[in-house]
Parts: C-alpha cells; structure tokens; sequence
C-alpha cells in the first residue's frame, strides 16, 4: 500500500451522531418531528443532495446556500471543540505517515470542518490531500471522489486502500479498482454482514491495524 484514502465521519471522527442531531433539530426548529426512520432517508446522501429534498419537504423559502450554512454552523462547534477522533485512528494516522504511506481524506464534509477538528486532534499534519464529494457533484456510490484523492496523492487506485464506514463508499471505491477496508461505527451495525461482504477486510477498532 502506497497511499490510504480515508473517510472522515464516522470512520475517523466519532462525529456521525452530531449530523444526525443536526438533521432532526434543523426540522424541530422548523415545527417537523423527524422520525429515525426518516432520517434514515438521508444517511448516504451528501448535503448537497439532501438540502433540495429538505427544502422541498419543509416548503422551505431558504435558498441552497442558507441552508447549507445554517448546517454548517449548527456542527462547527462540535468539530471544533468537543469531536474525538474514534479510538486509535490517530495512531494508525500517524504509523502510516511515519511510514511514508501518502494519505488523503475523501469525504462528503467540509474542507473547514476537518481542518478544524484535525488540526485540534494533532493529525493534520498527517494528511497529504483533500477531495470533497461537492468537487465531483456524484456521492460516494460512484468512485470519483476517491479517484479524485488518489489523483491528488499520485498513487494509482490500485495501489491505494480505501477506508470507510458506509456500503455506498465500500462499494464506490470498489468500481474504482481500490483495495478497502470496511469499518465498524455504531451507526452502520446492522450493516456489518453487508460490509463484510463488501470490502477486501472488515474491522471493529482501529487497534486492530496498529503494529
């Protein structure tokens, strides 16, 4: 492996919780219960595929841009103080950058976002590229935000593993020619026979690859 290409949410940060409560109080204000099962609904959508369908639901007059920063600045205060990054992922961050394995982030978040919790949590330093779902305007089902990172790195896909904790990115990085490596987050445990299925390895904790 040359190069490893990383999720952010839910595979790095323990942060997919704080979207999910973002996205039932973004509908509370709005007088709309949110059910779990709806919110289901928008668990591998990006924001910019989900903002139309929330301001079509809640007959909003907020434009696009409105939305997406109220979103925004609704999570900005977790990724800057209070997000940890899930439990050995830093260390594992760290020994493949020591290592000299290039690393990228590949992710339907925001450059702001990362940079802030990463930087508070010492592992920006650690990152040698960024690609952003919003970049390649298709989410993580297709491969183009990861070949996009591979890009950005100049490892070629086949050469590269991809780490994720959703079946659409598994599967995305898959059509891409990558190596993955599914991993567990409360939020995708009813999925863990399909991302076993999936992806070239599966695990519980990121110990499991520290040497």
């Amino acid at each position: 492996m040359r190069g490893a290409i990383f999720d952010v949410d839910g595979t790095l940060l323990d942060s997919m919780s704080v979207w999910w409560d973002v996205l039932i109080e973004f509908y509370r204000q709005r007088g709309v219960h949110l059910t779990d099962e709806e919110a289901l609904a928008f668990k591998e959508l990006t924001l910019d595929e989900s903002i139309p369908l929330m301001i079509d639901e809640l007959g909003l007059n907020e434009s696009v841009d409105e939305v997406l920063a109220a979103l925004k600045g609704m999570a900005a205060k977790h990724y800057e103080t209070t997000l940890p990054l899930k439990k050995g992922a830093g260390k594992y961050l760290k020994q493949l950058h020591s290592g000299g394995v290039k690393i990228a982030i590949a992710t339907s978040g925001y450059e702001e976002l990362c940079k802030k919790a990463f930087t508070r949590l010492g592992v920006w330093q650690c990152i040698d590229a960024c690609a952003f779902s919003w970049e390649v305007g298709v989410n993580k089902s297709n491969p183009d935000v990861y070949l996009l990172a591979a890009k950005r790195i100049g490892v070629p896909p086949e050469e590269c593993v991809v780490y994720e904790d959703i079946t659409a990115g598994i599967s995305g990085a898959k059509k891409g020619g990558f190596k993955t490596c599914a991993v567990y987050d409360d939020t995708n445990a009813d999925e863990t026979d399909t991302l076993i299925s999936l992806a070239d390895r599966y695990i519980k904790s990121w110990s499991e690859l520290l040497k």
